[in-house]
C-alpha cells in the first residue's frame, strides 16, 4: 500500500510524499486518498531507489527534478544550483525599480542556471526583455526548457560564455545586470554539508580564472568581475544587483564603490540577514 511505502521510508513525511509523487505522478491530493490501494511493483522500486538516493543525502530537486520558485516550478538537473527562497528577493528589488516603466527594459540575468531569475523577470515584468548567460552548457539547456515549459522563450536569449563575454558582441547596453554569483569561500565547510554536496562547484564557489590564477579565497572574484565590467555595460542610471554571502556585504559595498557605481546599499532577506547588494551607473 503507498501509506506502508510512506512508514517504511524512513524520511521526513514530506520529503516521503514528494518523492511518492514523482515515482508514482500522483498528486498528493490523491496519495491521500488512495493511501489504501495496492502499489504498481514499478512505482515501489522507483521510490524505493529514490529513497535510497535521499538516503545518501542526494537534494530531493534533484530527484524528482523540480524545485519552486517564485510561485513556479522549475526543472533542474546536476547542473544547476537548486533554486532558494532568499534569491526571491532578487526579484521583488527588480519588480519594485520597474514598476512604473513603459519601455521595453533590457535586463541580463548572468549566470543564470536554471533560469529561474531571468524566467521569473520575463514573466513578471510585461516590459521586460532578458538575456541570460552561463559558462555551462549543460545549464543552458535546463535553462532554454524551463523557458520553453513556462512560456518566457518569446523574451529570453540564452548565450553560453563566462561574464561579461558572453554578451552579444551587439553592444546593446542594459537597464539592469542581476547575477547570484558563485561566492561561497574556499575550504568553507558548508560545501561539504546539505545539498551544496551535490550542487556544481563552479556554480557555488569561484572556480579558477581564464588565465589559470586561482580565484581569489574570499569567494569575491566573481562579484569583483561584475562589479568592474559593469558601467560599461549599463545605460546611464542602470543598475547591477548581485546575491552575496550573509557577511560579505561590507566587502561587496566597497566593490561596488571602487567600480563607480553610486547609490550604493546592502538588501537584506526575509530573514533580515544581509543578502544582496545594489549599484547604479552615475549619470
Amino acid at each position: 500500500m503507498l501509506d506502508d511505502l510512506l512508514n517504511a521510508s524512513g524520511l521526513p513525511r514530506r520529503e516521503a510524499i514528494a518523492l511518492l509523487e514523482a515515482a508514482s505522478g500522483l498528486r498528493r491530493e490523491a496519495l491521500i486518498a488512495h493511501g489504501s490501494d495496492p502499489t504498481p511493483s514499478e512505482v515501489q522500486a522507483l521510490f524505493e531507489r529514490m529513497v535510497a538516493q535521499r538516503r545518501l543525502g542526494v537534494p530531493i530537486a534533484y530527484l524528482t527534478g523540480f524545485r519552486e520558485f517564485y510561485g513556479r516550478s522549475f526543472w533542474v538537473s546536476p547542473a544547476t544550483l537548486i533554486p532558494r527562497i532568499e534569491t526571491e528577493l532578487l526579484i521583488d528589488t527588480v519588480i519594485d525599480l520597474t514598476r512604473a516603466a513603459e519601455r521595453p527594459l533590457r535586463l541580463a540575468d548572468l549566470g543564470t542556471g536554471s533560469g529561474c531569475i531571468g524566467i521569473t523577470l520575463a514573466l513578471e515584468i510585461r516590459s521586460a526583455e532578458i538575456t541570460a548567460t552561463d559558462r555551462s552548457a549543460a545549464a543552458l539547456q535546463v535553462a532554454r526548457n524551463n523557458a520553453a515549459f513556462l512560456g518566457a522563450a518569446p523574451k529570453t536569449r540564452f548565450f553560453e560564455g563566462s561574464w561579461f563575454d558572453a554578451l552579444p558582441r551587439d553592444r546593446v547596453k542594459y537597464h539592469g545586470l542581476i547575477s547570484n554569483p558563485p561566492y561561497v569561500s574556499a575550504g568553507d565547510p558548508h560545501l561539504s554539508r546539505g545539498d551544496l554536496r551535490f550542487e556544481p562547484k563552479a556554480a557555488l564557489s569561484p572556480a579558477a580564472t581564464g588565465d589559470g590564477t586561482t580565484a581569489q579565497s574570499d569567494g569575491l572574484s566573481d562579484i569583483a568581475i561584475l562589479a568592474t565590467g559593469a558601467p560599461e555595460w549599463l545605460e546611464t542610471g542602470g543598475f547591477l544587483l548581485v546575491e552575496h554571502g550573509s557577511e560579505q556585504q561590507a566587502a561587496v559595498i566597497e566593490l561596488f564603490r571602487q567600480a563607480g557605481l553610486t547609490r550604493v546599499r546592502g538588501l537584506v532577506d526575509d530573514q533580515s540577514l544581509p543578502r544582496a547588494v545594489i549599484g547604479f551607473r552615475a549619470s
